[in-house]
């Protein structure tokens, strides 16, 4: 049969873990004041979970100094996109507006030089802050060779004499684009008019890094 030491020494943990009942509380804490060689057992127990207890705090706070490190460089990274985002928008747009401001108004081979003042005044009186860029057939073939870079001799065969390069207007305005379109659209001379401002500001950006 047990003696008390042993009866007590099974309570121990239960008893510092405060789960007893009150009998039995009763019992291990008399047999306490007795009993060095049990009370030394209850100190040795209460160092081991002391001991537990500070390893789980540790275990605890690196597990949440862990969580916020990993959400940090989740915020940090979805910033990262945003801005980068944010910044290619930026660039999209700001080259949106600027070619989207312009038009070209390529010119039937026969106009005659009146015809082209008289749209270029047309122009003029119906803009702001206009900037006017008569391109002749002979330069607009020489630009288009140009942009070729390499493949240019392609268009060996092609001289003043048989150019297929319509002369243009160029323009650059600060005005309503479709304003200038409709007040010289139906002016002699004209054959066809280019504008920018329903096109994908997107892939007009795309075009313009393919063209560097």
């Amino acid at each position: 049969m047990k003696n008390e030491c042993d009866i007590v020494g099974d309570l121990l943990f239960s008893y510092n873990d405060g789960i007893l009942s009150n009998t039995s509380k009763e019992l291990v804490e008399e047999h306490l004041k007795k009993c060095d060689k049990c009370k030394k057992i209850l100190e040795e127990i209460k160092k081991e979970n002391d001991e537990k207890n500070q390893v789980k705090e540790i275990d605890f706070f690196k597990s949440i100094k862990k969580n916020i490190k990993k959400k940090n460089i989740i915020i940090l990274v979805v910033f990262i996109i945003l801005m980068i985002v944010v910044l290619f928008n930026i660039q999209v747009y700001n080259n949106y507006n600027e070619i989207s401001s312009t038009m070209e108004v390529y010119l039937k081979d026969d106009i005659t030089q009146q015809e082209i003042e008289n749209i270029k005044s047309k122009i003029i009186e119906k803009s702001d802050n206009t900037e006017l860029e008569f391109v002749s057939k002979e330069k607009a073939l020489e630009r288009f060779k140009n942009n070729l870079g390499e493949n240019e001799n392609l268009l060996n065969g092609f001289n003043n004499q048989n150019n297929p390069i319509p002369a243009a207007i160029e323009i650059k305005t600060d005005t309503k684009i479709q304003i200038i379109v409709e007040s010289i659209q139906d002016m002699p001379g004209i054959a066809h008019i280019t504008t920018h401002i329903n096109s994908n500001p997107y892939e007009l950006y795309i075009q313009r890094i393919l063209k560097k």
